[in-house]
């Protein structure tokens, strides 16, 4: 064989195997790395865009004169600031050009230029907060907060390297002590955390190697968290009104400011926003950071309230346009619903007010009042006291630390309200700024259970007039305390006087009149009638949290729960309970769903209402007008004397409940819970209220405090709903 031949066969097995090669390689990139390079091409031509959608609304008629509807709870974009403080030191930072050469920046000038916007970053006012940049303009006041504030800004952005830098979590305090031992240069221990300062560790190398083996953690990473860096981003403020942010964005584009403020930037940010602030809190409720709803209607109807996202994605050209296709894809987005409430704005602004106060009159730990349309069951104004601003939630959980010994002393004070929280971590106290902490969140009204005390007694005479068991005028002895089992039952003013009428068990609220009804009805019969009424049930008002309330099967009840029940003590109800159960005393003797959402209305324009529903009827007619007629008198002449408002005949009832310690009753003012419930006027009543009020220091009774306050409520009422006096 010639050296042709050889040549010939050596260039034909070259290129067979060139050819194999290829022919394997292509058979890789085709067919076993098909998926992968499918996804990078596809992810490369293909463009996926978000269509945004809005949470939902929660909405309330502006007043009782139109149909019109005003947010409560809405959605608002507002401007985040942070600062690159690196970039404000060398706002035209070259790297490849040394620090030393470049031009700086001025962060002092910056934070002097800033501070008098950002001041008013949460202007809260709802004129507005005047804005004056002119320094001569200030007031004494204004120069020395905004001059402070200027310094505070300045030492944050002229801090370019980061100074604290958190290595290490839950070590031991063994482990802390044997690093505390290596006296190491920028190492220092909090509590159980490693803190280190990067600017002053001598040698990244040395440290992270006596280290890493006592934080079991590796060298490399260690050396890489211990290195010196500047810091890129730092968060200043939230939820800049936009008066603020747009004069920022103005001395940004100053041609004289532009490269001070070159490493400020301004970034949108979507906020859940509750334009009236406290309006409603505990039943609106709020969103979280996390976005979900928490509490109230957020909470019960986050499923509907919460939005969902769209999409469309598609094949795009080498520019980045999108080509219309058979292929592109589109995902519609889908606003939340909107939810319509049954709450009269001026109503409930108005109870609000009037409930804050009377609270601080009363001196109370905590107010409720409930406003419902008896007719329809719709609420009306759902009140609690204190409250809290939707919008700046989590101040709810700022707390300021207390002294031991103050604590010390604290507990020791009678006259110290024992009920107000102390916070315990390890040797420190604290206690809540706002006093009662994140409890304020709680709509107690339809949450917290109370023995309801005296108003008990207008359901257990409704129930005996309509088992005619008695009529007004049927008489008993009053001629004192009963005795049942190891207690005696006594009237609270302790006066007994001898033969006296259903009228009068109502008027001056004697307890003995009370053990007399209970005894005719006995247990079964009062039993069925306290169900009928709704306690000890759900009445699934739509909203989250709702407790029940607990009554005894009537087959256990000794002879003294028979008669302490009867007026309203040892048994527990919801004051939403109470306000419904007084609505049917108000509207012929039905017992109504209590309705609080009134529509919801949904993205794609179907509205589903929700309409008064009746649940049963509990007394007859003439029950109905009898039991009225004895409220009335009740008001005009008895111990609900509080209530009257000149004019207008007022129906109504006080409670006085005790409360017990060790499981002794307590005794004085401070230690009860006091309530009214009414309604009126006599001729169809259009509104019933209830009123409850929490440890009140001023008196401890419900005719001096919860009756004062129906009358405030009442006589706002009238007044707005222009109905003309009846008496």
């Amino acid at each position: 064989m010639n050296s042709f031949e050889t040549r010939l066969r050596f260039l034909k097995g070259f290129f067979i195997l060139i050819f194999t090669i290829f022919t394997i390689r292509l058979l890789d990139l085709q067919v076993f790395q098909y998926e992968d390079f499918y996804a990078e091409a596809k992810a490369q031509h293909e463009k996926r865009s978000i269509l945004p959608a809005r949470r939902g609304k929660v909405l309330v008629r502006k007043n009782r004169l139109t149909d019109e509807v005003t947010p409560v709870a809405t959605n608002n974009t507002l401007k985040m600031l942070f600062v690159d403080p690196f970039i404000l030191a060398y706002p035209r930072h070259n790297p490849k050009l040394p620090l030393e050469s470049q031009k700086k920046g001025n962060p002092t000038l910056a934070a002097k230029l800033l501070a008098p916007l950002l001041i008013h970053a949460h202007c809260e006012k709802i004129e507005g907060c005047d804005i004056e940049t002119d320094e001569s303009k200030w007031t004494k006041t204004e120069k020395k907060s905004i001059t402070a504030f200027s310094l505070e800004l300045s030492k944050i952005f002229s801090e370019i390297e980061r100074k604290r830098v958190i290595i290490a979590t839950d070590v031991t305090p063994e482990r802390t002590a044997e690093i505390v031992n290596l006296y190491l240069p920028g190492i220092q221990t909090e509590g159980d955390k490693i803190i280190a300062d990067p600017t002053h560790i001598l040698s990244t190398e040395a440290t992270a190697e006596k280290l890493s083996p006592l934080l079991s953690v590796p060298k490399k990473d260690l050396q890489k968290w211990i290195s010196r860096r500047p810091k890129r981003y730092i968060e200043i403020t939230h939820k800049i009104i936009p008066k603020v942010s747009q004069k920022i964005l103005e001395l940004k584009k100053a041609p004289e400011y532009r490269d001070i403020l070159y490493g400020i930037q301004l970034q949108d940010e979507h906020w859940r926003y509750y334009p009236e602030k406290t309006f409603g809190a505990q039943i609106i409720g709020f969103v979280d950071s996390t976005g979900k709803g928490q509490y109230g209607i957020e909470g019960r109807f986050d499923h509907l309230l919460k939005e969902k996202e769209g999409y469309i994605f598609g094949a795009t050209t080498t520019s980045g346009r999108r080509v219309m296709s058979k292929n592109i894809g589109i995902s519609q987005a889908q606003d939340g619903a909107d939810i319509v409430l049954t709450i009269d704005r001026v109503i409930q602004d108005g109870v609000e007010k009037i409930l804050e106060e009377d609270l601080k009159k009363w001196k109370a730990d905590f107010g409720q009042v409930i406003v419902i349309e008896p007719q329809s069951g719709k609420i009306l104004a759902m009140a609690n006291a204190p409250t809290f601003d939707i919008n700046e939630f989590g101040k709810v959980f700022l707390q300021y630390e207390i002294p031991p010994e103050q604590a010390e002393i604290d507990r020791e004070d009678e006259n110290f309200n024992q009920r107000i929280p102390t916070i315990k971590n390890e040797r420190d106290y604290y206690r809540y700024f706002n006093i009662w902490g994140p409890e304020v969140f709680r709509n107690k009204i339809i949450s917290d259970i109370y023995e309801p005390g005296s108003v008990m007694k207008a359901f257990t005479m409704a129930a005996a007039l309509n088992a005619d068991e008695v009529i007004p005028q049927t008489t008993y002895n009053d001629d004192g305390p009963v005795e049942v089992d190891e207690f005696k039952i006594r009237n609270s003013d302790d006066i007994y006087e001898g033969k006296t009428t259903m009228i009068e068990v109502i008027n001056r609220s004697l307890n003995t009149g009370i053990a007399f009804l209970t005894r005719k009805m006995g247990r079964k019969v009062l039993y069925d009638y306290f169900q009928n009424f709704g306690f000890g049930q759900y009445t699934d008002i739509e909203l989250e949290g709702e407790t029940t309330g607990k009554i005894k099967p009537w087959n256990d009840w000794a002879e003294s729960e028979l008669i302490t029940y009867g007026f309203g003590q040892g048994i527990t109800a919801t004051p939403l309970q109470m306000g419904l159960a007084f609505s049917a005393l108000a509207n012929g003797g039905y017992l109504m769903k209590p309705i609080i959402v009134e529509e919801i209305r949904y993205s794609d324009k179907k509205v589903e209402k929700f309409l008064p529903e009746k649940i049963r009827r509990i007394i007859s007619d003439k029950t109905y007008q009898t039991i009225k007629s004895m409220l009335l008198n009740s008001v005009d002449n008895g111990m609900a004397r509080g209530a009257r408002i000149f004019g207008y005949t007022i129906m109504g009832k006080t409670g006085t409940s005790q409360t017990y310690k060790g499981g002794k009753a307590l005794e004085g003012e401070g230690t009860t819970i006091t309530s009214f419930a009414g309604f009126g006027p006599l001729k169809e009543p259009k509104f019933v209220i209830l009123v409850k009020f929490d440890y009140p220091k001023t008196s401890q009774w419900g005719s001096e405090t919860a009756a004062r306050t129906f009358q405030h409520v009442a006589d706002f009422i009238f007044s707005y709903l222009a109905i003309p006096p009846d008496k």
